[in-house]
């Protein structure tokens, strides 16, 4: 599938951008919604399947699901063995939940509260879609003049992410994923929310700097991207576990470079409203 676009660097200046990507990895579909219910059936089945496993004469299991939970009652003349199942089907149950998660590209999170919510596993997406994303990456590096400085090359590439056109991020608590478009097809869409454009932004950015330290920076209804790169005093920065990584907005549309991030964004970071996942 062939892409042209066209928009205004950091500098005003026209740029345009040429490629095409491969039609099997835009119609790629994974991504679902987080659906409680179907997750609690799929946790149901498999908790089942592992209750026949047991030995009968060792203990007996009734498995039944409630309104919002799913009931474990086993049994055992021995509180060794009884000890033992119990332990074991909840073994099950956790890698049963876990299982599901994976296969719908989801995963485990904690919001800066504490909040345990389940979200898009974004770090997977950037680990896929950088190799199907090379030839926008390559396309965009072709366009930096030769012996620039790294950071050269991802302004560029900042100022093209934030041309594209913003889809509002739906409440990461409880949207349970809604919203969330992978790399590849934010690029089809030519559209994309916080989360789903700086995924975008980061998986480009692994394409060609595959050692490059990163983080994605999570604030309430809000998502930026913070790279390992050398900084100036004047540009913003934040520390994670003894890195500094300088910050940008992917998400636009204000056009701004590395280490400029929005009022907004700024104060949640110093007001510690901020948690962070490392990406691999």
């Amino acid at each position: 599938m062939f892409f042209n676009y066209k928009w205004e660097d950091h500098q005003k200046q026209p740029q345009s951008l040429n490629f095409s990507l491969p039609l099997e990895q835009i119609n790629k579909k994974h991504h679902k919604r987080f659906v409680p219910d179907l997750a609690d059936q799929y946790v149901y089945i498999e908790l089942h399947k592992a209750a026949r496993t047991i030995n009968p004469k060792e203990a007996s299991v009734k498995i039944r699901r409630k309104a919002k939970d799913i009931e474990i009652q086993v049994t055992s003349r021995s509180q060794n063995l009884l000890d033992k199942w119990q332990r074991s089907m909840q073994q099950s149950r956790e890698n049963a939940f876990n299982q599901y998660l994976k296969d719908n590209y989801l995963s485990h999170f904690r919001t800066h509260l504490g909040q345990k919510v389940i979200k898009p596993d974004h770090l997977r997406y950037i680990a896929e879609s950088k190799t199907p994303l090379m030839p926008i990456a390559q396309a965009l590096y072709q366009k930096v003049p030769e012996s620039s400085e790294t950071r050269v090359y991802v302004n560029l590439l900042l100022s093209w992410v934030q041309s594209i056109p913003y889809s509002a991020l739906e409440d990461r608590v409880t949207s349970n994923g809604a919203g969330y478009l992978p790399p590849p097809l934010v690029v089809a869409s030519n559209q994309g929310d916080c989360d789903s454009k700086s995924a975008l932004m980061a998986s480009l950015i692994r394409s060609l700097l595959p050692d490059a330290k990163m983080i994605m920076l999570y604030l309430p209804n809000h998502a930026l991207l913070g790279v390992s790169l050398p900084f100036r005093t004047t540009e913003r920065t934040l520390n994670i576990e003894g890195i500094d990584y300088l910050l940008m907005e992917p998400t636009g549309p204000a056009n701004t470079k590395l280490g400029e991030i929005a009022l907004s964004s700024n104060n949640a970071i110093n007001g510690n409203m901020h948690s962070y996942e490392v990406v691999p």
